[in-house]
């Protein structure tokens, strides 16, 4: 920190001399100063006018003093001198700039203002001020208000004019009456609508009877070279998605595409120019270069490849430069400037087949002439088909279109990917791939929004993937010869070695060494990580059969209707109910009495369809009606709410084998124009989990219903059970082998985030259960999944994994010492607003400085004595080595961890503001659902499950007593949508057996007081569709426990809807309710 006495020092001569101006200025304590010197006709340079305005805005106060001061002046009396003129804002910069810039007299502006006006031009003075053109779009004070305005005007009428010439036509003409030496076409502009195909269709006389075939003669378009690349039997609809997508295009896109068409690189048909119009971003574009010479001028001058000295560059062979470069690069020179590909991944999103709905405008051929049926006899349907919908054919498999990665690093190779999944995003919502991404979700719910669209993006088709070794070793299946990999993103943490001062157990102090110097030693630490890895479809693999992990399809009049029915009832957050519903709507969810209507008289198929929207909307759209408008949750638009509920409807539908060929998605293209991405993104992740936790739900109610089912069925056939042959029975004990499963399940004695969750070893038993074996670890349960994965795999031992786990215990050690770290916003359009603000700006626009806008880049010891200045000093002028951040500087963030407190800090303008919100983290709300004890309670009003929550906790978030269990017990406790039971006294000590099961079953599900049922087959089969792992021997016990519960008994014939819910009620007034699941309270 230099002192005022310091800075006049540093510039006495120059001062004292009289050939310079030195300004003298503070940034927070200290002091600086600089020299300048004028030109020849005493005006100052434009470098010098720059240089001058940053030292003002660095420091208003900042002065300009030359040496009219005595030279005979001694360094205190300078001092004392400029301190005064320093403190009464005498010789300010503005004044200095004013009287010594060589800029125009306002005299000479006026005139030049006048000769505009003449013109009819608008005028700008920024170009006479600074000898800079101005930007148009940025409103900068150099032009009056009405020159901007007019300036604007003719900006647009240039643009509509550009806007109004077609973008591309085609003369259509009627193949057949022009071979007949009757020609008949006309002109077509594109974009068009199908409508306006139809009229040109009939007016040249296409009408598919007589004239079916059509051609086009010419075509026509501003952008050079693409009316040569376009042939005569090109196809209207390929034509109209290739005139939207041009469209759409910006100028400098455009100018971009028809120099891509000049380097002739993608542009041989109309795929694939529909396809280079959605990769301009792997091409880069020059404009102003248009030869070898200005190519090799930019490569020097501006770019500094090579770095040259000036007097150098007089000698230098510029042209000769620029044409070596082009060819490196494979480069052409265009009239739109200089062009070449960038080597980015180039990706195929139409494939020259299918053309997206939404761009269809070909007019479809007229249907057939049905039959009167009145003049005809009709066969008869199949009894019990009347409603049948046709199953769709089996495709043979599609080809994996792979992203291709040209990155060498891994890192690189990750950003590279997330960088397409980013526009993969914005390119999704159009029908025909919106239905694809919707169909990938439903067979892989439980992964990842990032991988879910990767897999759609890559093989829309795909059901099961797994890397290329698990195919091998965990199911006995080949990866096929030249199968390509789908790339998805997969967790690979890291250790780092770090050199940390050794602390003392006892007394948490640093140990000191004999040289007197703190003794130092090497300390792992684990980094979570990602990288891109591939994983194959069950369809590019051969060798052993897998078992059948398909839904049972459930279709026309669908099978198992009723118990399917009663678990979506459960899986309902509010109760189900039918009415006859006017004005042909199917269903609704009633917002004020919460509860969902569906039409009575529908078929089986359309009642499960209607009940899954509507449940659908009453997850995601619910608000409470009697609460303030300012106190209701926010609530996205109608649209936006219909394309959720619709496509996670889609999205169950299909888990479930549920015909959705009536289900149409042309309406998102229109839904997600003008929406961010961040926007689209959020509604993709809302559709994914919802979906996600309905088939959850749905088969663990579906589940339980049929063991209860199947318990029933067994229990008559008791007595009567004939014990098994001796022989069968020694030869499955000789052939029982144990074998260990590893499970992630919650942690009943966690007591934070880190050790939530348990990773724990079973080992299968000879009666077809599991035997609890050792927790090999505890911690989130991401990390325990990660490490469940590479377990399974083979990739860790059970050993490995507890050392990870004793590893991970001693990293708290590390948090004794004082640290600083670094903290700077991250890269991105949504930290724009924070960039380089000073706090109080912050303030005005409302904005907060908020964790999750930064990254950490560093953090080291922070040794006694050591000041905020010293750090910012530290961080600007002599970086440490492995420090890769940006110099220290306004909007970064400084924490300081000093005794066991942690204090963040605000680099601002010449200081540090101490923030705290900073460090402020958002604490997730307590739920009833994450403490259920998995105990239930059952009272007159219904079944209700018991929450570890106290009563002033759940009186928290918004329940409230309903009443109480006949042993005043409980307190059944709701939110006018969900109820729970809640402990009245202190509760009484847990069942241990009721604990075992909780931690032996594999499931909640399962939970019924006796330890490790066998799973179903069903259950299994919905593990594997959801991807997980399961072991033959599970398979193999599920089967037999499958057939002694009776389940290959003929289901009878199933009565209508109506007739079952008649029945029900009958059942229930002459018996105790059923135990089922319920949360509702009743109603008045």
């Amino acid at each position: 920190m230099a002192s005022l006495r310091d800075a006049i020092k540093e510039q006495q001569e120059e001062l004292q001399g009289g050939n310079a101006w030195v300004a003298f200025w503070k940034e927070g304590r200290s002091w600086h100063s600089e020299a300048f010197y004028l030109d020849m006709g005493a005006t100052l340079s434009p470098e010098d006018e720059w240089r001058l305005r940053e030292i003002e805005a660095a420091d208003p106060a900042a002065i300009v003093l030359n040496g009219y001061l005595s030279e005979d002046m001694t360094l205190d009396e300078l001092t004392t001198s400029i301190r005064y003129h320093y403190e009464h804002r005498m010789n300010g910069i503005t004044g200095f700039i004013t009287e010594y810039s060589d800029r125009l007299s306002p005299e000479e502006i006026e005139k030049g203002r006048a000769a505009a006006r003449a013109a009819g031009l608008p005028f700008s003075e920024k170009p006479f001020r600074d000898g800079e053109d101005f930007d148009p779009y940025v409103y900068d004070g150099s032009m009056s208000v009405e020159d901007y305005e007019l300036m604007h005007r003719m900006i647009e009428n240039e643009r509509s004019e550009r806007m109004d010439e077609p973008i591309l036509s085609g003369y259509l003409s009627n193949l057949g009456a022009y071979t007949e030496g009757r020609p008949a076409g006309e002109w077509v502009t594109f974009p068009t609508t199908a409508g306006h195909m139809k009229e040109v269709f009939d007016r040249i006389g296409i009408d598919f009877k007589n004239y079916e075939e059509w051609h086009f003669t010419e075509f026509q378009s501003p952008i050079p070279g693409l009316a040569a690349k376009l042939g005569e039997h090109e196809h209207p609809d390929e034509l109209n998605y290739l005139g939207k997508l041009l469209e759409m295009q910006f100028d400098d896109d455009r100018e971009k595409f028809a120099a891509a068409i000049a380097l002739d690189d993608h542009a041989s048909s109309v795929e694939e120019l529909i396809n280079l119009a959605q990769n301009l971003d792997c091409y880069w574009i020059y404009p102003s270069v248009h030869n070898e010479e200005d190519y090799g001028h930019y490569l020097v001058d501006e770019l500094e490849e090579p770095e040259l000295p000036e007097e150098a560059k007089k000698y230098f062979m510029y042209e000769e430069y620029g044409r070596d470069a082009a060819i490196n690069d494979g480069g052409r020179f265009t009239e739109q400037g200089y062009i070449y590909n960038n080597q980015n991944t180039f990706t195929r999103w139409y494939d020259g087949r299918d053309v997206p709905e939404e761009y269809r405008v070909t007019p479809a051929p007229p249907e057939p002439e049905r039959p009167d049926p009145e003049k005809v006899e009709m066969d008869a349907a199949p009894a019990g088909q009347t409603t049948a919908q046709p199953k769709e054919q089996a495709q043979e498999p599609r080809p994996v279109i792979p992203i291709v990665l040209t990155s060498e690093k891994p890192a690189d190779k990750l950003k590279e990917i997330t960088d397409r999944l980013e526009q993969g995003i914005t390119e999704l919502f159009e029908s025909e791939r919106y239905k694809e991404y919707l169909r990938v979700m439903s067979k892989f719910h439980n992964y990842s929004f990032n991988n879910t669209l990767l897999i759609a993006m890559q093989k829309p088709d795909a059901s099961l993937v797994a890397g290329f070794s698990s195919w091998k070793n965990n199911f006995g299946r080949n990866v096929m010869k030249g199968e390509k990999g789908i790339k998805i993103i997969a967790p690979s943490p890291f250790t780092v070695k770090q050199e940390v001062e050794k602390t003392d157990p006892q007394t948490g102090k640093p140990v000191i060494g004999k040289d007197g110097k703190p003794v130092t030693e090497e300390k792992e630490i684990k980094v979570p990580a990602y990288k891109v890895v591939s994983v194959f479809d069950v369809s590019q693999t051969e060798g052993r059969e897998l078992p059948d992990i398909a839904v049972d399809e459930l279709t026309g009049d669908v099978d198992r209707f009723k118990d399917f029915f009663a678990a979506l009832e459960q899986a309902s957050p509010v109760p189900v109910g039918f009415e006859k519903i006017e004005g042909g709507a199917h269903g609704y969810y009633h917002l004020e009495e919460k509860r969902i209507a569906i039409d009575e008289g529908m078929s089986d198929l359309q009642t499960l369809k209607t009940a899954i929207h509507e449940i659908a909307h009453a997850k995601l759209h619910d608000i409470d009606l009697n609460a303030p408008k300012e106190e209701q949750k926010p609530r996205v638009d109608r649209r936006t709410r219909e394309v959720e509920a619709e496509s996670v409807a889609y999205t169950v539908c299909q888990h479930y084998g549920l015909d959705t060929s009536d289900y149409s998605f042309g309406y998102v293209a229109g839904w997600s124009g003008g929406k961010e991405l961040a926007e689209l993104r959020g509604s993709l992740e809302t559709i994914r989990n919802t979906a996600a936790e309905m088939i959850n739900a749905i088969d663990g109610h579906f589940a339980e219903l049929q063991k209860a089912q199947e318990k029933e069925k067994a229990q008559p056939q008791h007595e009567g059970s004939t014990p098994e042959q001796p022989e069968a029975a020694a030869q499955e004990k000789a052939a029982f082998a144990p074998e260990t499963i590893y499970r992630v399940r919650r942690n009943p004695y966690s007591d934070r985030e880190e050790n939530a969750y348990l990773l724990q070893a079973y080992v299968t038993q000879e009666n077809g259960r599991a035997k609890m074996g050792e927790v090999l670890f505890r911690g989130t349960p991401e990390k325990c999944r990660e490490l469940l994965g590479q377990l399974n795999a083979g990739e860790l031992t059970e050993g490995q994994v507890k050392e990870l786990y004793a590893k991970a215990q001693e990293q708290p050690e590390n948090g004794r010492d004082d640290t600083f770290s670094i903290y700077q916003l991250k890269d991105g359009d949504e930290t724009r607003d924070y960039r380089f603000e000073p706090y109080d700006r912050l303030q005005a626009a409302g904005l907060v400085v908020d964790r999750a806008n930064y990254e950490l880049v560093y953090t080291a010891p922070l040794t006694p004595g050591t000041s905020l200045d010293d750090i910012f000093t530290r961080f600007n002028i002599d970086h440490p080595k492995d420090f890769k951040g940006h110099s220290l500087s306004i909007s970064d963030v400084v924490v300081l961890h000093q005794d066991g407190k942690d204090t963040a800090h605000y680099v601002d303008r010449g200081d540090f503001k101490q923030v705290p919100e900073f460090l402020q983290e958002k604490q997730p709300q307590l739920t009833p659902d994450e403490l259920e004890t998995g105990e239930k309670i059952r009272t007159p009003r219904g079944t209700f499950y018991v929450t570890g929550m106290s009563r002033e906790q759940m009186e928290a978030v918004g329940y409230g007593v309903h009443h109480q269990s006949d042993d005043g017990k409980y307190l059944i406790m709701g939110n006018g949508t969900r109820a729970f039971a809640v402990a009245a006294e202190q509760a009484q000590r847990e069942n241990p057996l009721k604990a075992a099961e909780q931690t032996t079953e594999q499931n909640y599900n399962m939970i019924d007081g006796r330890i490790n049922n066998t799973p179903t087959v069903d259950e299994l089969e919905a593990k594997v569709k959801a991807g997980e792992t399961i072991s033959l021997v599970d398979l193999a016990n599920a089967v037999k426990a499958d057939k002694e519960r009776g389940k290959a008994a003929k289901p009878e014939k199933k009565p209508s809807i109506r007739a079952q819910l008649k029945a029900d009620k009958e059942r229930a007034a002459q018996k105790k309710p059923a135990k089922q699941k319920s949360q509702e309270l009743e109603r008045s």
